[in-house]
């Protein structure tokens, strides 16, 4: 399908293809450091990643040999997203209204869809082998670099500067609400709910991660946040129907 020139767009579109190809680049760059040339433990170094243009958008921290697999994986989820949105930005205009809603909700589902695949790979890591205390540590630090990339999701996604998932437009929330027209003019209302790792369950009243070391427990509550989130994604293609 031709898509015809739109700027707004194609800036959407190449944005999100510099932030995927900058990812590639970063997850070569990282592997090949500890992976291959160094043997060190000791040795960092930092990394500034740029996951989005939005407030938060940058991802700074420190790497070494034992970490930088967890953060490779987070980067691999970001690289998961920039890829859907700008696959979006391709196939979807945003010249009329109903084009512009279109976008919000399958925008949306892209996050819910990051969101759900990040879940179901910490529901893996809970049912694989235990190993010895190292590799024990090394899967703990996954599990809080992904939880974190969870909130890092819910407090950048955005559409017109709306945030989407931070309980903005949740049925429960008094200051806000999203009303859609149909094209008989008809009105309806959808709801948002709020998708911080809090609210999944994969951080305590505390705001401490969950912990591997009681895989029942973890299990548990990972699946309540699959369930949840499949639930939200499943109301938001009901909208586009």
């Amino acid at each position: 399908m031709k898509i015809s020139y739109h700027p707004h767009l194609i800036f959407g579109s190449i944005r999100e293809s510099l932030i995927g190809k900058q990812i590639v680049k970063v997850r070569f760059a990282i592997s090949n450091y500890f992976g291959v040339r160094s043997s060190d433990n000791t040795k960092k170094i930092e990394m500034n990643v740029l996951t989005s243009i939005r407030s938060g958008g940058l991802l700074q921290t420190k790497l070494n040999k034992e970490t930088y697999q967890s953060i490779d994986s987070r980067l691999k989820f970001i690289s998961l997203t920039s890829t859907a949105l700008e696959r979006l930005h391709q196939i979807q205009p945003r010249e009329s209204t109903f084009q512009k809603q279109k976008f919000l909700i399958h925008q949306t589902n892209v996050y819910l869809d990051t969101l759900l695949a990040i879940s179901e790979h910490l529901l893996k890591l809970s049912t694989m082998e235990n190993g010895n205390r190292e590799k024990e540590r090394e899967k703990q630090k996954e599990v809080e670099e992904l939880v974190n990339e969870v909130d890092r999701i819910a407090s950048t996604a955005e559409f017109n500067q709306m945030t989407l998932f931070l309980g903005d437009f949740a049925k429960s929330s008094r200051t806000a609400s999203m009303w859609f027209m149909k094209e008989s003019g008809e009105k309806f209302q959808i709801f948002i709910a709020t998708m911080t790792s809090k609210s999944l369950g994969l951080t305590d009243f505390k705001n401490e991660t969950l912990s591997l070391s009681n895989p029942i427990e973890f299990q548990m509550k990972v699946k309540v946040a699959i369930e949840r989130i499949r639930k939200e994604r499943k109301e938001m293609v009901t909208v586009l129907k």
